[in-house]
């Protein structure tokens, strides 16, 4: 170990971490081994039969590969091992094209877009919550560098500061439009962010927080010390016009005698009080008692702190392993690279003389996006053999036959694979018409097949691949501490030398692809001295090779270009979280899934969107690269029931700005909407991850506009956003999501082909909003711990999250939580404002229509159907079946 690193005397918990993972990687290697059998089972014919089987037997390898994935992640953020880090994150990334997979299976299966796995939970002694993908604590931290964050915190300043000024940007003036700042009727329908500098303090007054506050203090003192003073008032009353007078006072002895024992008792009653106050402080200074004033952690904040101590050690290490690589790399330069061309030039000039001496031609040189001679290492390069008998082969293919006839055959051979293509697909359709009609049957239904999954084999090479770099040191991890901590020097000069071998063998391609050139040319010169003619040979096939996408180059023009976003206020920073979604999960929904035959699909409760959110939005967003990607996704559901919320969540999730392009704040305010969402698409670009946002999309696609949404001209949307759209790539970690809340006077199809998915956003339910409100309210210290809210949660059934949360604020006030011991909190209080608002709840068939028109456009929506129709037939012959038990148990 370099003298630059020093390790700590006590690793105990690197040790421990260490342990945890190797544990881990053997449960992997088990899971994969249980998957891969499954597939090959399935393969040989093996069929789940019962319904509840197949979900069951592949949810129990979801939820498992959900585990794994968690560990992993604690995993990665608990180890200080440099050169492992990057073993384990190719493992995970394996993973979660597996578990997609899962997914897309378990929702063909149970035909429901919310899977539920409950029946695999039993079996494994788990809980819904313990299978939530957990958001790696790493993600926001390192999703922007430091200097973008930086340049995010200047430009929102540069904003704010313009805002000041009494004239606006004359480039970003230009884009407002003149009528919209002049006419006084759009102005009290909205006020454009553009125009708040321009009014004078006086007309809004804003009023701090801590001035609020101060104010209901001091008036709850006046009222204490007006009761205090009644109180007493009204004591002196009593005693003078209600108690009974003494006849005869006691005596001046008696009356000394009690006032000392008096005396003597409170002074011994205080000095034990000390005491015991001074035994309490020693015990809880000794740890013997639990300190009450101190704030307990609770898991996340303690595995967070542990979390952010382990990469703060990880980043200074990273520094001294930086030193170390250009100090090693310094010195493997000097002492190897000269040699390590000669070898790399003895070993190209060996593989050209054999194929001279062995073919009679010099080989074609390996393209550059090959990896040039490193094909040949590898053996991916064909051998001298191989191409003598495609030769041949080729040779007997063109014997006696003219350029006409070898287009005729080959214009007969594309037409007879799309015969064959055509045939399979008549026989794919007739295999599928066939399986419909047996599933039809419960008694001659031959069960559902597992499919084969094509990532298995990419996690079984992953773990392989670990194991081929680091189980020697796996096997001995006590008899050298930089196993776990730190880095290894062995490895480090291990990878250089890999390093300095490519960059070697790249420079001696270069030229040795100008040496193969004469070489070639010398030996047309030999084919011409002697009078034969040079052959044509045919040239090898350049690879497709996906181009790496070029870094943005942010320029002073650029910057200058987007401070209309910042201007019009369009981007914000959101701090939410996911876990801050209150609601329960549906415990109900898998036993009506997969009943036979009365299969049901109850709505999802409000707590199931987490799930999808997490999959969805967040790693779908780009910034896990085994994630499905998705540029855009829906967020479909009734209005006021948290569907902004749930993009905040996701934007503080991913540590994303959030760019909101709303009619209301882009071609409502802007001339050129276009103009302002492509440099939407730049920002987004310059400080990804980002949130392109938009609210209610649908008034993009109205067939009839009403009077009063004319003045949004949001069907000047249309056309940018499609744009918008195509231009995201997939590299980038950019994703839009928009809300829907009444699609069904909007054009379906245009509107959903901009969307990758459509989420479901569900109602409010029983238990959801018991839990709301047993957490707010146990959060004021006033409240009776064993207040009731059983009949709040029933009411308030079908209101949205946002009308709550706004209900709640409305009844919870300041001044309403300093009364609540004088005036105790009544159900009454909340229905009071709710009916004085006159809002309606939503109702089963009112959201049912949002299902309704989910399933309907949906890739569900013809096996909901197929579905029903199995479930019809096999519900007669089950009640044909009953019928003639119960006939048979009669006679």
């Amino acid at each position: 170990m370099s003298h630059y690193l020093k390790i700590p005397t006590v690793i105990q918990s690197s040790i421990d971490a260490h342990k945890k993972w190797m544990q881990l990687l053997n449960e992997a290697e088990h899971l994969v081994a249980e998957d891969a059998d499954l597939q090959s089972k399935a393969a040989k014919g093996l069929c789940l039969k019962q319904r509840n089987v197949p979900p069951e037997i592949l949810g129990r390898l979801y939820a498992q590969y959900c585990d794994v994935i968690n560990r992993m992640y604690d995993s990665y953020l608990s180890s200080v091992h440099l050169q492992r880090a990057p073993y384990i994150l190719d493992i995970v990334t394996v993973i979660w094209k597996r578990l997609y997979e899962l997914r897309k299976e378990l929702v063909h299966i149970i035909v429901n877009d919310y899977i539920y796995v409950d029946g695999a939970l039993f079996m494994l002694k788990k809980t819904p919550y313990d299978i939530q993908i957990v958001i790696p604590y790493h993600f926001p931290l390192e999703s922007r560098s430091e200097g973008m964050e930086q340049l995010l915190q200047t430009m929102w300043a540069e904003a704010e500061r313009r805002k000041n000024e009494p004239e606006l940007d004359q480039t970003n003036s230009q884009l407002l439009e003149e009528d919209y700042l002049h006419s006084k009727t759009e102005r009290s329908t909205f006020k454009s962010v553009a125009q708040v500098p321009l009014q004078m303090e006086s007309e809004s007054t804003i009023i701090a927080e801590e001035f609020i506050q101060a104010t209901i203090i001091q008036k709850h003192e006046r009222y204490r010390k007006f009761f205090i003073e009644d109180f007493k008032a009204k004591c002196r009353r009593r005693k003078l016009y209600f108690t009974e007078k003494r006849e005869k006072e006691a005596s001046e002895k008696i009356m000394i005698w009690a006032a000392l024992l008096i005396q003597r008792v409170y002074r011994s009653y205080m000095r034990s009080k000390r005491e015991k106050v001074l035994n309490y402080k020693r015990d809880v200074l000794l740890g013997i008692l639990p300190d009450p004033a101190r704030k307990g952690l609770d898991l996340e904040e303690a595995n967070n702190k542990l979390y952010e101590r382990r990469r703060k050690i990880r980043k200074d290490m990273k520094e001294k392993y930086m030193k170390e690589m250009e100090r090693e790399k310094s010195r493997l330069i000097l002492l190897t690279k000269d040699n390590q061309i000669d070898d790399i030039t003895e070993h190209v000039m060996e593989w050209f003389k054999e194929w001279y001496e062995g073919y009679g031609f010099f080989p074609q040189f390996p393209y550059e996006t090959e990896g040039g001679t490193v094909m040949v290492i590898r053996e991916d390069y064909p051998y001298i053999e191989e191409k003598i008998e495609e030769d041949e082969k080729l040779a007997q293919l063109m014997k006696g036959k003219t350029k006409e006839m070898l287009k005729q055959e080959q214009k007969a051979a594309l037409e007879e694979a799309k015969m064959r293509e055509e045939l399979a697909k008549e026989q794919k359709l007739k295999e599928a018409e066939m399986l419909f009609k047996q599933r039809c049957n419960p008694l001659a239904d031959p069960g559902y097949k597992p499919q084969q999954s094509q990532h298995t084999g990419s996690i079984s090479e992953a773990l392989q691949k670990y194991r081929a770099a680091w189980s020697i040191h796996d096997r001995f991890p006590d008899w050298s501490p930089s196993t776990v901590y730190g880095y290894l020097q062995s490895v480090l000069t291990e990878e250089l030398m890999s390093q300095l071998h490519v960059e070697c063998r790249r420079y001696v391609d270069e030229l040795m692809r100008l040496d193969l050139k004469l070489l070639i040319k010398m030996q047309q010169l030999m084919y011409k001295r002697i009078g034969l003619k040079f052959p044509k040979l045919k040239p090898r096939k350049m690879p497709a090779v996906k181009l790496p996408s070029k870094p943005l180059d942010i320029t002073d023009r650029m910057l200058q270009n987007i401070q209309i976003v910042f201007d019009l206020n369009i981007i914000s920073k959101p701090t939410a979280k996911i876990k801050d979604i209150f609601g329960d999960l549906n415990y109900k929904a898998y036993e009506q899934n997969i009943a036979d035959p009365n299969a049901k699909f109850p709505p999802p409760a409000y707590g199931d969107i987490r799930r999808r959110l997490t999959l969805s939005c967040v790693f779908g967003s780009g910034i896990e690269p085994g994630a499905v990607r998705n540029k855009s996704v829906m967020l479909l559901g009734p209005e006021r029931h948290g569907k902004s919320f749930m993009v905040d969540a996701v934007c503080g999730e991913l540590n994303a700005v959030k760019i909101d392009i709303s009619p209301e704040v882009t071609s409502a305010v802007v001339s050129r909407p276009a103009k302002v969402l492509s440099e939407v698409l730049v920002a987004a670009r310059m400080f990804q991850p980002a949130v392109i946002y938009m609210r209610n999309v649908e008034r993009v696609f109205l067939k009839k506009v009403p009077p009063e949404n004319r003045y949004l001209k949001a069907k000047k949307l249309k056309r940018p956003l499609t744009k918008l759209l195509k231009q995201m790539s997939a590299d980038d970690k950019i994703i839009f999501i928009a809300t829907c809340s009444n699609p069904f006077g909007a054009r379906r199809k245009p509107m959903l082909a901009l969307f990758s998915e459509v989420l479901l956003v569900p109602t409010t339910d029983y238990a959801s909003l018991h839990g709301f409100f047993f957490e707010k309210f146990q959060r004021i210290r006033s409240m009776p711990r064993d207040y009731c809210v059983s009949a709040l949660a029933q009411v308030l059934q079908g209101y949205g999250f946002g009308v709550i949360l706004e209900l709640f604020d409305k009844i919870m006030t300041p001044e309403r939580i300093v009364r609540l011991n004088v005036t105790p909190l009544s159900q009454l209080e909340f229905l009071e404002s709710l009916i004085e608002a006159g809002i309606e709840a939503i109702t089963s068939e009112e959201y049912q229509e949002y299902t309704d028109f989910f399933i309907a456009n949906s890739p569900l929506s013809k096996e909901r159907d197929e579905y029903d129709v199995i479930n019809k037939y096999r519900a007669s012959i089950y009640e044909k079946i009953y019928k003639d038990e119960q006939k048979k148990l009669n006679a």
